[in-house]
């Protein structure tokens, strides 16, 4: 029991006593404490001798002050000891004065200041003891004042280490205390009460010269561990960095560089350093691509200004090589250029990668020839020409015949092989100046820029045709193709790119249809299409005012239990007199006019009123086009649709296209949480084909995936097609995603979805697009399951 009582009462004095010890060390952890620790000592230790040499002075004035005093023996005694202490302690530093600062200082430093301080302390409240009451008026001015002085001077030399101006500070005011207590005026306790307030300020101003250091302390020893970062980063820089350092005087003499300099270079240090930097640098005498080996460098130079990314060109070992250097000026306090400091690596391998990025970039992989994003500089730079001077030019537009059975025959390599033979073919054929691009699998265009008249490209696209009428000879076989060839000429037939590439694709249309293997220029007679489409964009604005349109409805089907889960409203529109014109004609206008939002709306609407109808769990799916979605309209429209039919959201199922998320308009993403936030489905359709990228599924979130039916349609005998279906399947899954298949025909293609897991089937095998009657007819007949459609 009593142990236990020990121990609790222990244990807060313990506590307290390190708290005392580590007083101006707050918010410090432990190795900062020991590093500004050390700091905190060495400022005391600085001051050792003059602390002492002032004990020593003053106990020497109080021997003589107290010469003859009854109490004369006490002070020489005490006096003494004070020189005992004050000489001891100046040979201890004078014998370790040469010793560097400790970069660490544990808590046994400050434990030793606060003994010294309270011995000498001791020392000086003892003399205010054995002196003060039997001392005359001379003698007691000479105590307050050694008391005021030795408080003031050693609480303010020890303000370092707090602890230690404390003990000091209140030893002395003991000392003071007893003395005063003895004398019975009322001067003594005033004397008390003035000395405590001094000793007050002194150990709060000991405190803020405390924090003040440490605050230093702690801004040098970031900045010295910045510098040393610094220096450690340069240093491997230096030696591991493909990049060197250089630099030079204000004469333009090298004066340093490092290591990597040297030996790119290959000469030793000596041999170049303090040399003119322009005289050393191994130019090479013809540049690479007609670059200025030296001229701008030495201008820039010259020019005394920092400069960026100057390429030269050099000669090393007898290859060329490219430098890029960089380099920022240094100036004096008054302006005066004092040289260069800079860095230089050797670009040569990056500017060839950025070469064949280039080229990559304009070039068709396969064949080498240019693709669109080359024809489309030329053209402007034709149009350009055009505009200056009057150059005409003409487009060339050649699409190959037979190519599809030449690929069935010899596959994708021997039609890779014949696309390569007929590239170099056509380079051949072509004018130099002319530009020769891959648009499309089996399709090349020429942007003829030689020829002064329309016979000029006539006779071009004979030679053309006359070339590859040849036999050519592949590895697999022999290939025989034909050609057919649309012309368009500038300024004849337009300058716009666009508009000559429409023309000269109405032109080739001509070629095809006059029997392949042929040339033809376009014409007005060829704008039978235009005319054709300003018709249907006429009679298509009425359909939209008259609601001659009609909405049909294609089954989806669940893969497992073979029920219909939902139906796609598809658009159709028979005109009296056109016919059936294809959705895929008259929607792409439709969205060019800007009608696509009223059509959008419209079937929105129907789709919605139908459904309501059918059983609760069939949803409906509507396909949104670009325009539509963009449209700030939508997230209205939907939500007075789905509340003025009285359809519930989870029952409809919006269709989303790739295309569109290429959109770079902002909003897609806060429309698509917005739809999904309403309950309803989203969709992505086409999956698989045009701009296909696993990005938009973790930017965007869908409920579905519809897999393109391209690769529905031969997954019986293309392994590709099962391989990229199981995937996308096994990717849906994983995102916790529904599948659908579109284009589903044959009871092979069901199975083989079937056991890959597909949620869903869409197409003829599962039921053709239907009108709305025949839907819910087709709804009644098949209301359990639709399981004979596969028996």
């Amino acid at each position: 029991m009593q142990k236990m009582f020990s121990a609790h009462v222990a244990a807060p004095i313990v506590s307290l006593y390190d708290r005392f010890l580590r007083l101006g060390e707050g918010n410090q952890t432990e190795e900062e404490a020991e590093r500004i620790r050390a700091v905190r000592l060495a400022v005391v230790g600085a001051s050792t001798p003059w602390m002492m040499a002032a004990n020593l002075c003053n106990a020497i004035l109080t021997v003589f002050a107290f010469y003859g005093s009854p109490s004369a023996t006490e002070v020489y005694v005490i006096c003494g000891l004070i020189l005992i202490v004050a000489v001891y302690t100046s040979l201890s530093w004078w014998r370790n004065r040469k010793r560097g600062m400790r970069e660490r200082a544990s808590l046994r430093g400050t434990v030793r200041a606060i003994i010294y301080a309270a011995i000498l302390s001791g020392f000086w409240a003892a003399l205010d003891v054995a002196a003060y009451h039997i001392a005359d008026e001379t003698q007691r001015m000479v105590l307050i004042a050694l008391t005021v002085g030795m408080a003031g001077g050693g609480g303010f030399a020890l303000a370092t280490i707090p602890p230690a101006s404390i003990v000091f500070c209140s030893t002395v005011a003991v000392g003071a205390a007893i003395a005063l207590s003895r004398d019975p005026t009322i001067v003594g306790a005033y004397l008390f009460v003035l000395y405590l307030i001094f000793a007050a300020i002194i150990i709060r101003s000991s405190l803020a010269v405390c924090r003040s250091l440490t605050e230093r302390v702690r801004a040098k020893l970031a900045a010295d561990e910045q510098r040393d970062v610094i220096n450690l980063l340069l240093n491997d820089f230096e030696e591991n960095a493909a990049d060197w350092l250089w630099g030079t005087d204000e004469k333009l003499n090298l004066v340093r560089a490092s290591s990597r300099f040297y030996d790119q270079m290959q000469v030793p240090e000596a041999m170049v350093i303090g040399k003119p930097l322009t005289g050393i640098m191994p130019f090479a005498e013809v540049g690479v691509e007609g670059m200025d080996c030296k001229e701008n460098f030495i201008t820039c130079l010259e020019a005394r200004q920092s400069f960026r990314d100057q390429d030269i060109c050099v000669e090393l070992g007898g290859e060329l090589a490219i430098w890029s250097l960089t380099a920022k000026a240094i100036q004096d306090e008054t302006g005066q250029f004092c040289g260069y400091r800079g860095v230089g690596r050797d670009v040569t391998a990056s500017r060839e990668s950025r070469l064949r990025i280039e080229h990559m970039a304009r070039h068709d992989p396969l064949t080498e020839v240019g693709n669109r994003v080359l024809l489309s500089e030329d053209f402007e730079r034709a149009v350009s020409r055009h505009e200056r001077f009057g150059d005409p030019f003409s487009v060339l537009l050649l699409d190959l015949d037979r190519f599809k059975h030449i690929n069935d025959n010899f596959g994708h390599a021997g039609g890779d092989e014949l696309l390569r033979s007929i590239a170099s073919i056509l380079s051949q054929v072509r004018g130099e100046s002319d530009t020769l691009a891959r648009i499309g699998g089996d399709e090349f265009a020429i942007l003829h820029v030689t020829g002064d008249d329309p016979q000029s490209a006539a006779s071009l696209a004979s030679r053309i045709i006359e070339s590859l009428s040849k036999p050519i000879s592949l590895r697999c076989g022999t290939a025989h193709v034909g050609v057919s060839i649309g012309i368009a000429c500038a300024p004849i037939d337009g300058t716009d790119p666009d508009q000559l590439m429409r023309n000269a694709d109405l032109a080739l249309y001509r070629a095809k249809t006059d029997g392949r293997n042929r040339y033809r220029f376009f014409d007005s007679s060829l704008d039978a299409a235009a005319r054709r489409r300003n018709l249907i964009e006429q009679e298509l604005s009425l359909a939209v005012t008259q609601e001659s349109l009609t909405v049909h409805f294609q089954p989806l089907v669940d893969a497992q239990s073979r029920q219909v889960v939902c139906a796609e409203a598809l658009l159709r529109w028979n005109h009296p007199t056109l016919g059936a014109i294809s959705p895929g004609e008259f929607i792409p206008i439709a969205e060019e006019t800007g009608q696509i939002g009223a059509i959008g709306s419209w079937v929105l609407r129907q789709a919605c009123k139908h459904a309501v109808n059918w059983p609760d769990h069939i949803r409906v799916a509507v396909n949104l086009s670009s325009r539509q979605f963009l449209s700030p309209g939508l997230l209205p429209l939907v939500e007075g649709a789905l509340k003025q039919n009285g359809l519930p959201a989870h029952r409809l199922e919006l269709e989303v296209t790739e295309s569109l998320l290429m959109e770079k308009a902002i909003g897609v993403e806060q429309t698509l949480a917005c739809l999904s936030r309403l309950g309803l489905r989203i969709a992505l359709d086409d999956f698989g084909t045009g701009f296909s990228s696993l990005s938009y599924l973790r930017q965007y979130r869908f409920d579905k995936l519809k897999i393109d039916q391209s690769f529905i349609s031969d997954l019986e005998t293309n392994a590709d097609s099962r391989a990229i279906v199981d995937a996308v399947i096994r990717l849906a899954r994983d995102l916790r995603m529904s599948v659908a298949a579109e284009g589903v025909e044959t009871r092979g293609q069901f199975d083989l979805l079937r056991q890959m897991g597909c949620g869903e089937i869409q197409g003829f095998l599962a039921g053709r697009p239907m009108p709305v009657d025949q839907f819910e007819e087709y709804l009644r007949q098949n209301s359990i399951s639709v399981e004979r459609l596969y028996a």
